[in-house]
């Protein structure tokens, strides 16, 4: 081993030493640290002087660079995937007609892994004294199925089994707190979806 390897290997555990005994404090890098690096590669890269010793610092400036390009990619990768993988399937959607005074509403069915969600966009429909309740109607409106009040996230799942084809009306309708379960007759907004 030569006398600057032997130096080296000493400086290492000299540090090793200290750090055990010292808390450590990580420093942030100044934020053109990685610019810095690779123009440095870029310099060594040209002047690179005939001697051994300094033909493998570029090496290394290089690997480095590499590392971190190489860790970009993976990163922006899995990031695409992750998107790809939580975007839903689109399935039908249609904007609702107003059949009360006031309001507007959009409603998707999305298949998200598997599972079917209606995704409820409505804004201007509030119900005085009461609450909105989002249903599911079949095409000559003789069933219905209640997912339930409005919610803030504008997302229901719809129940195992259930065939979207057959229940394609959405319907939201005011509701008095009357204990009744069934559809109040009062509907304010009301598309179809087409499949």
């Amino acid at each position: 081993m030569s006398e600057d390897h032997v130096d080296d290997l000493e400086e290492l555990r000299r540090l090793g030493r200290s750090a055990s005994r010292e808390p450590v404090g990580w420093e942030q890098p100044p934020p053109d640290l990685w610019d810095r690096i690779a123009d440095e590669a870029i310099r060594d890269e040209t002047e690179v002087p005939v001697s051994i010793e300094s033909r493998r610092r570029p090496a290394r400036v290089r690997w480095w660079v590499a590392a971190a390009a190489a860790a970009v990619v993976v990163v922006a990768g899995a990031v695409a995937v992750t998107r790809q993988t939580n975007d839903p399937d689109v399935i039908a959607a249609v904007d609702l007609d107003v059949l009360g005074e006031s309001g507007t509403g959009r409603a998707t069915l999305v298949d998200r892994e598997g599972a079917l969600q209606l995704q409820l966009a409505v804004d201007g429909v509030e119900a005085p004294d009461g609450f909105t309740e989002v249903w599911l109607i079949n095409a000559d409106l003789t069933e219905l199925i209640s997912l339930g009040p409005i919610r803030a996230d504008g997302t229901y799942d719809l129940p195992a089994g259930l065939d979207p084809t057959v229940f394609p009306v959405v319907d939201v309708s005011f509701e008095p707190f009357d204990g009744n379960p069934e559809h109040s007759g009062d509907s304010v907004l009301r598309g179809q979806l087409t499949f």
